[in-house]
């Protein structure tokens, strides 16, 4: 992805940012600050989380993207030079290992096994397994114990689709439908295809955000939980302690908290304190009971 040269830059300023200095530039070959000049980054992202991934009018925002886009930074990145490739849940191993992007920064759970196609920084941060229904489900619908003979949407290759996938047994007669989308879930939510869309609680609110009127409930599962990492191709140990770095240098500096702050406004969710903001680390944490593949 980078050459030794801009490994060594890129690990001392990462290295003084998590020391607490201030900022140190850019230290990679970048001509002016700001300029799209030089070497560029390609960070796959999602665009249709509001929120945390999102693309509008042409533009992208959103707690991952703020998460990327300081990362890119401490690397040595203008922000001009950040190139974002929309992805699905299921094409984000595939893009790392071909290198469309060179890291992937999309609600991509940590907590699984990657089958030795990414390494994983972080986490930054941690959420619970949720349910999207129809208000007129609440009734029906208050946990993952309450989905038989009910057909569950989940994104393929998200956690949450993993995570359905696996505990059917405890439902057998749990249908689970895969789309390639969000919104293709929505769609079927809305229309009636599908009983319960599967998330976890950040992309829930954010959905449901993006939808107006009371017709929707989020359903809480409190007993799992996964967490977000920044997904690299595998092998690439130096730039996965770089990434380490400087997420624990967001955190210190505040703007972690801002970009989370952000998101609430955005889509009125709060990481929960107990487990956030999470303490980056180049192994996956242990947090709750999830065994999530992908996202």
């Amino acid at each position: 992805m980078m050459g030794k040269a801009r490994y060594v830059a890129a690990a001392a300023c990462a290295a003084l940012l998590a020391a607490g200095a201030g900022a140190c530039g850019t230290s990679v070959s970048v001509v002016t600050e700001g300029a799209a000049q030089g070497p560029t980054i390609a960070i796959g992202v999602a665009a249709d989380q509001p929120g945390l991934g999102y693309l509008h009018g042409g533009e992208y925002s959103g707690f991952d993207i703020d998460v990327a886009k300081y990362v890119a930074k401490t690397l040595g990145y203008a922000e001009k030079q950040i190139v974002f490739k929309q992805l699905s849940p299921a094409m984000r191993a595939s893009a790392l290992t071909d290198g469309t992007v060179d890291m992937v920064v999309d609600s991509f759970s940590m907590d699984g096994t990657h089958d030795g196609e990414a390494d994983v920084a972080g986490p930054y941060l941690t959420v619970r397994e949720a349910l999207l229904i129809r208000s007129d489900s609440a009734s029906e619908i208050t946990g993952t114990d309450s989905l038989s003979d009910k057909t569950v949407c989940a994104v393929a290759g998200s956690a949450a689709a993993d995570n359905i996938i696996r505990n059917r047994t405890k439902n057998i007669r749990t249908t689970v439908a895969e789309r390639d989308t969000y919104p293709q879930c929505m769609t079927a939510l809305m229309i009636g295809e599908a009983d319960a869309v599967a998330a976890d609680d950040a992309i829930a609110a954010g959905l449901a955000s993006n939808n107006t009127g009371d017709h929707l409930k989020i359903v809480d599962v409190p007993d799992t939980t996964w967490s977000y990492g920044i997904a690299v191709k595998s092998g690439q140990d130096e730039l996965v302690g770089q990434i380490d770095a400087a997420l624990r240098a967001m955190v210190k500096d505040g703007s972690w908290q801002k970009a989370a702050a952000d998101m609430g406004k955005s889509i009125g969710y709060t990481p929960d304190a107990s487990m956030n903001p999470p303490k980056a680390t180049a192994k996956a944490p242990s947090s709750g009971t999830s065994a999530a593949s992908e996202k």
